[in-house]
């Protein structure tokens, strides 16, 4: 039997991240309807944040939380999950001698301790494009539990800040609709 490989697509410009304030989104995706408006990934304090970090930068951790069950009726024991902890972690450029409101802090700025925030990625959609609602994202809501100024380990790596990220739920292959914000 003759086997095609499947071309894949490429990450480089293809992995569009976006912090957007929590208020933004008044409705988590629910059962069936898994969208939200696509004015949310455009609003004027949705920040787009992938020109901040290189690859590796970015991380999610979901760890399950387990017990075990065995019923009187079986032999093997089973491991049920009972839930979860979901971290997304994220180191990006800062300057600590430039304003807040600069490019190179809108990351920092948008991930301080403390804010509740959704964190949005786009696998697959080129990054120098606008989303439309043809788009489809993954979803974290979450707060930030921490925001820390790393310390370079060699002379020539750009300065960052490390956010962690703890998330309440994980909204996989979410569509953006026409509503409005």
């Amino acid at each position: 039997m003759a086997t095609t490989a499947v071309e894949g697509v490429v990450a480089a410009g293809r992995v569009p991240t976006w912090v957007i304030p929590a208020a933004l989104v008044t409705q988590d995706p629910s059962e069936g309807s898994w969208s939200i408006d696509l004015d949310v990934l455009l609003h004027e304090t949705t920040v787009k944040i992938d020109c901040h970090y290189d690859y590796g930068d970015v991380t999610v951790t979901r760890t399950p939380s387990t017990r075990s069950r065995q019923r009187a009726c079986q032999i093997v024991a089973q491991t049920i999950n009972v839930g979860e902890t979901i971290d997304v972690t994220i180191a990006a450029v800062f300057d600590q001698q430039e304003d807040m409101s600069d490019v190179v802090n809108e990351a920092y700025s948008a991930m301080p301790q403390g804010a509740d925030v959704y964190i949005a990625q786009a696998f697959g959609w080129d990054s120098s494009v606008e989303p439309t609602t043809a788009t489809v994202i993954d979803l974290f809501p979450g707060t930030v539990q921490t925001r820390t100024k790393n310390q370079p380990t060699t002379p020539e790596e750009d300065l960052k800040f490390t956010a962690v990220v703890s998330a309440s739920a994980y909204f996989e292959d979410v569509a953006l609709d026409g509503g409005s914000v």
